[in-house]
Order: structure tokens, then sequence, then C-alpha cells
């Protein structure tokens, strides 16, 4: 054999796996940026988060707020792609039973990342609306400055009061014209609230499905774990048992042994 054939040789290639299948290929692909998704929505929860905190502060600006909306927005639209997604998945995995598995798990993974995305909308939609408010007392002056419990005080007084201690008058005036397009905010904010809960309606049948399943999962392990412990337990009685039983027949051996020897004696005699 040449050098030429065994360069040509090492140079096929070798099959080393049977190839998938385009249904399990499709799945595979649809899964992954399935999981993918799932990674951008919690980064951005985190990131709305963040710039949530800093509404009413001195960093709060009109490119802070671009920024929030922007951001709620794309992870509402990748929401609702992940909700579409989902539904082509477990209809792709009805004929691939072997991916039940990995469907359930990227179902729940996609779950709690839409539950943390809505929990985040709330919280930027009560944040907004303090904020509101607190700049209308701030406004208005309408502040009891004889009570010093901060306990006593509601979230829009203290809102208010940071407000009067870190803006101008102007500055203050200026998050006055601004009310209006925070109220539309917070609308906005409702509403993908609304849209998200529709998400959860439209995947209820599937959570509730796989929910069976995992409690079905669940209640077979509690059952492998009695069988296993009550079979530990008739292992521990035979054991038992059986070294009884080996003590009896030593005692029994030894009596026979005696009485062979008294016979044996007296036959001797």
């Amino acid at each position: 054999m040449s050098f030429q054939d065994v360069e040509a040789g090492l140079s096929r290639p070798s099959v080393i796996s049977s190839p998938q299948s385009k249904e399990d290929s499709a799945f595979l692909g649809l899964q992954s940026s399935l999981s993918l998704q799932v990674f951008k929505i919690n980064s951005n929860v985190q990131g709305i988060l963040k710039l949530v905190d800093q509404l009413g502060t001195a960093k709060d600006s009109a490119a802070l707020r671009k920024s929030l909306h922007d951001l709620t927005e794309s992870t509402r639209a990748m929401s609702k792609r992940g909700g579409e997604d989902l539904k082509k998945l477990t209809g792709l995995q009805a004929n691939l039973p072997h991916h039940k598995t990995s469907l359930q798990k990227t179902s729940h993974d996609l779950q709690l990342s839409l539950v943390a995305f809505q929990r985040a909308q709330q919280v930027s939609a009560e944040r907004q609306r303090t904020v509101v408010k607190g700049v209308k007392l701030a406004v208005d002056d309408d502040i009891s400055t004889d009570n010093n419990d901060p306990q006593l005080e509601s979230p829009e007084q203290r809102q208010a009061q940071i407000l009067q201690s870190q803006l101008s008058p102007h500055e203050l005036a200026y998050q006055e014209s601004l009310i209006q397009e925070r109220e539309e905010e917070i609308r906005e904010i409702e509403t993908g609230i609304h849209e998200l809960a529709e998400i959860f309606r439209d995947l209820g049948t599937l959570v509730q499905q796989q929910g069976g399943m995992l409690e079905n999962i669940e209640t077979n392990v509690s059952n492998i774990a009695t069988d296993t412990g009550a079979a530990a337990q008739e292992l521990t009685s035979a054991s038992e048992y059986q070294r009884k039983a080996g003590r009896r027949a030593a005692c029994l051996m030894i009596i026979l042994v005696v009485v062979t020897c008294v016979v044996l004696l007296a036959i001797l005699s």
C-alpha cells in the first residue's frame, strides 16, 4: 500500500454513529434555539430590575427610561416567540417519545423565565406608579414634615422626599412634564402583563400534562424508596433469622453428639 493510498484512506470520512433523523435534527435545533431564548430572557430580566432600581433617583433620565422600555419590549417579544416555539417543540416531540424528558426540562425552564419576567414587569409598573405619585407630591409640596417616623410614611412620600433632596426645582418641573409619558408606560407594562398571562393560559394544557407526568415520576420514586426500605428491612429480618437458625442447628448438633457418645459408652460398657 502506497503513502497516497493511506492518505486517501485517512481523508475519507468515517461514520462513527448512526445519522440523526430529520425529526430528531429539527427537534434538537428548535430546542437549542429555545434554550438560548430562555438564557436571554433571564439576562434581560436582571437588566430590567437594575434599571428599575434607578427610577426616581438622580440617575433617572430619558435615556434610562428608553433603555428600560426597549429592553422590556424585546423581552416581551422574545417571550411570545418562546411560547410559540414551545408549542412547535411539543408537536415535534409527539413522534419522538425518547425526547419526552428533554421537552419537560425545556418547558420548565421557559416557564420559570416567563414567571420571572412577569414579576419584573410588575415591579417596574409599581415603581413607575410610586415615582409618578412622588413627583406629584413633591411638586405640590404636600409632604408632612411633622412626622419623623419613617415607618409611618407611604412609599410615595418617601419618593417625594428623595426627589426634593436630589432634584432642583427646574429638574422637578421637568419630571412633572413627564408624568403623562410615565403613565402611558405603566399602561403598556400592564398590557404586557396581560399578554404574558395569555401565554401562560395557552401553555396551560401542556403544563398540566407535564405536571401529571412529573407527579407520576415523583410517585414512582417514592414507591421505589418505600419498596427499597421494606426490602432492606426484610433482608435484615432474614439475616437475623438465619443467624438464630444457625445457633439452633449448632445446639442440636452438640446435643446429638452428646447423646451419641452416651449411647456408645453404654453399649461398650
